[in-house]
């Protein structure tokens, strides 16, 4: 089976992702311990960013009010059980009011 390369990443997206990189660094040292929360899943430490509103569903990835620095377990948690963490605030839709 024949692979296509992936196609390199536009100037434009280049420069967001550059931003989004000191934006990650930042915020995790401003907020070492994870938002989430969650019983029995966290760890305490954040390590990752996590956007409320998907890339997906038309999120931001430099819009600091739609970020939450969270644990890696609280990350997989919001990843794997998604409409427990919508009810938990931890995720949005679009069109939810």
């Amino acid at each position: 089976m024949k692979r296509s390369r992936l196609k390199p990443r536009s100037k434009k997206m280049t420069q967001l992702y550059r931003e989004r990189r000191k934006l990650v660094s930042r915020l995790l040292q401003e907020k070492p311990m994870c938002e989430a929360r969650v019983p029995d899943v966290c760890t305490g430490k954040s390590v990752d960013l996590h956007e409320v509103l998907a890339r997906s569903q038309g999120g931001s990835i430099l819009d600091e009010s739609n970020i939450i620095c969270v644990c890696r377990g609280c990350h997989d948690f919001i990843g794997r059980e998604v409409k427990l963490a919508t009810e938990m605030g931890l995720r949005r839709r679009r069109y939810d009011s």
